[in-house]
């Protein structure tokens, strides 16, 4: 009777408490390792955001001034001056901050950078010839040869509706700044040559003799066979949203959408106002919550001495001075020729604010490492920071202060 007798009550009951002891602390483990995993891939995703938008960044930096003036203003190649300044770079305050709960997120003020160049094309193309306002280009270069459509021509050139800035370089080096309404476009293998109509004739050589144009080296010899021409834009970055133009980037709880904000890339022609192309805008750093940059710049010979030496100096991030000589060229100050290098610094957070990562108020000396998305929610949302130096080549290479 003693060896068919089953388990009794207490022993049943044990052996469901320590059931349930293994099984809750099996479940405890998995869904810590569960919330680690989906941080760290949230983490990966937010580092490989930062990475993209750095890059796309670091090319246009990189561009500015290309194939245009680093300021026309006090760039000595630039005759005749135009009237509109056009400078390689400039940083600028916004005039409305971007950031999400401004009170909450002290200390956050994005700006925002715009950089003048050729960012429509790799290529200058040779002129055939001036007459009036009309422009012959040469068709039987490498150059050409790559632009293999009207549609082509257009991005390049402009059109009427969309008219684009053009630079055009004489064979000594002049250059000056004139408007393009398109053209006509033939292949590199015809016998008839492109034409670009300009809204001005450019200026040739012996005429306006003045001192605004420099005298009468300015403008282009002859009929300006030989001399360059290049397009002219403005790209612009800056936190934003683009919710309106592209709400399939955003999410579909309008709580959600309202507080995500982009570091977005615009591009705009110069006519000489700038008139934003609309359809090129682009979403570069997703859920970016703040962009801000500095810069190096060349003083020149130090003071006292003839040696050919620069004096470079760095200014801190939010230094007063970063707007004094990178601001808008239009200002007495600025002296946006002198940049060297531009010290960007981007922060991107988490999609989530999650609750499990406390929110702790910042002072004006702490770095930022969390955001607050959402004020009447528990929690603050991760971020990851980047900063890199991007140097500006041709702006150095001009060699201007």
């Amino acid at each position: 009777m003693r060896a068919r007798r089953g388990y009794t009550l207490i022993e049943l009951l044990l052996s469901v408490l320590l059931t349930s002891i293994v099984v809750s602390a099996l479940f405890a483990v998995s869904r810590t390792a569960s919330n680690t995993f989906g941080q760290q891939q949230r983490t990966a995703e937010m580092q490989l955001r930062l990475r993209i938008a750095m890059e796309q960044i670091r090319a246009d930096i990189s561009r500015a001034g290309y194939m245009a003036t680093p300021n026309s203003s006090a760039d000595p190649r630039v005759c005749p001056r135009p009237t509109t300044v056009y400078q390689g770079i400039e940083i600028a305050a916004p005039s409305t901050n971007p950031t999400i709960d401004a009170t909450d997120n002290a200390y956050v003020n994005p700006v925002a950078i715009r950089l003048t160049g050729n960012f429509v094309s790799a290529d200058e193309y040779f002129v055939a010839g001036v007459s009036g306002s009309t422009v012959a280009l040469q068709n039987q270069t490498p150059q050409w040869a790559r632009v293999q459509s009207q549609t082509e021509f257009d991005r390049i050139f402009g059109t009427t509706a969309a008219p684009r800035l053009m630079r055009l370089m004489s064979t000594t080096g002049q250059m000056q700044f004139a408007v393009s309404m398109g053209g006509t476009w033939v292949a590199s293998n015809s016998t008839g040559l492109p034409t670009v109509l300009l809204t001005t004739a450019p200026l040739v050589q012996g005429a306006g003799a003045t001192s605004s144009t420099a005298g009468a080296g300015c403008g282009l010899a002859g009929l300006g066979v030989g001399a360059t021409i290049a397009p002219v834009s403005m790209v612009e970055y800056q936190i934003g949203t683009l919710i309106g133009s592209l709400p399939q980037l955003y999410p579909d709880d309008a709580a959600a959408a309202a507080v995500k904000t982009d570091l977005i890339r615009r591009e705009y022609d110069l006519r000489p106002g700038m008139t934003e192309n609309a359809a090129a805008a682009r979403l570069v750093g997703e859920y970016a919550v703040d962009f801000d940059a500095t810069i190096a710049y060349d003083l020149g010979n130090p003071p006292n001495t003839i040696i050919a030496q620069p004096a470079m100096r760095t200014l801190a991030f939010g230094d007063s001075n970063i707007l004094s000589v990178a601001g808008a060229a239009s200002s007495s100050s600025a002296r946006p020729q002198q940049v060297r290098s531009v010290i960007v610094r981007l922060t991107i957070r988490d999609r989530e604010q999650d609750p499990n990562f406390g929110w702790v108020p910042r002072t004006s000396t702490d770095p930022l490492t969390r955001f607050r998305v959402f004020a009447d929610r528990t929690g603050a949302a991760r971020v990851r920071t980047l900063i890199t130096e991007i140097a500006t080549p041709n702006l150095a290479i001009r060699n201007l202060r």
